[in-house]
């Protein structure tokens, strides 16, 4: 009897061991990549630096930072979805964190990618354009668009599989409209506005001198012994406003370009979905 309630007391001690709760993976076993595009154009501090954040990011979201060290030299810049399944082999990694950045003059490039290595699928992806910014600013935007990213493939909740019919269905939707999904580049765009602004800034302040020019010498004699006298304040005046309204309209396409951020727009069967953040 003594040695039965003693099997029946080691049983009970080993049930918590086996349970449901221990026995699945623990979130810190999930890990997280990055990989770097061809062309970035990062100092040795700013790359270091970008790891760091991203891995302070990741860390919140109980996800560890593969080290770049463990990817070969020729996977650190490779060309994803194709080596996904290498990236994954080398570092254990099942998101890869794609970054492509340029930092030259005080101004930065970035944009950032997020993949499943298991299903080697895009979770996401985002950028953003700086023309006046330093490089804390460049990897602090790399930990915002990181946590944005990560915040959205880890709170997409799991689709439960469809039946065949409803497959073949699908299907079949998808062959008669196909869907076409574009995301905006915001950094093109924003580009565009500055050096518009700009071009309509530097017209309209030569037109208010013009204008001015004109308007002053109205009036005046046209040679020193001449009878005839400049009529200009008609032509002066609309000039002046005219530059006027334009170097408004440059400041204004300029201060626009320093707070526009991504916008995605995406077309399919089910409509069309604009979303962004200004």
């Amino acid at each position: 009897m003594a040695i039965r309630c003693a099997c029946l007391l080691g049983v009970l001690t080993l049930l918590p061991c086996v349970s449901p709760e221990a026995s699945a993976a623990s979130p810190e076993e999930r890990r997280l990549v990055v990989v770097e595009a061809p062309g970035n154009v990062l100092t040795q501090t700013a790359r270091e630096r970008l790891q760091e954040a991203v891995a302070e990011v990741a860390a919140g979201h109980g996800i560890g930072l593969a080290p770049a060290a463990s990817l070969p030299a020729h996977l650190r810049s490779c060309a994803l979805p194709a080596c996904l399944p290498s990236v994954a082999a080398a570092s254990g990694a099942i998101f890869v964190l794609r970054v492509e950045a340029k930092f030259v003059k005080e101004s930065f490039t970035l944009a950032v990618e997020l993949w499943n290595s298991d299903s080697a699928k895009r979770l996401g992806v985002d950028g953003r354009d700086c023309p006046i910014c330093d490089e804390p600013d460049l990897w602090g935007s790399a930990a915002l668009l990181t946590k944005g990213l990560l915040d959205h493939a880890l709170r997409e909740p799991a689709k439960p599989a469809p039946s065949p019919a409803v497959v073949q269905a699908t299907q079949v939707q998808v062959e008669a409209v196909p869907p076409l999904t574009t995301t905006g580049q915001a950094g093109r765009s924003s580009r565009t506005a500055t050096y518009s602004g700009l071009a309509l800034a530097v017209t309209g302040l030569a037109a208010i001198g013009v204008g001015a020019y004109y308007v002053s010498v109205d009036g005046e004699s046209v040679g020193k012994e001449s009878d005839r006298v400049r009529d200009t304040m008609k032509l002066g005046v609309p000039v002046t406003v005219g530059g006027g309204l334009a170097l408004l309209a440059g400041a204004g396409l300029m201060a626009w370009s320093f707070w526009s951020a991504p916008a995605e727009v995406a077309i399919g069967p089910s409509g069309v979905r604009v979303t962004g953040r200004f």
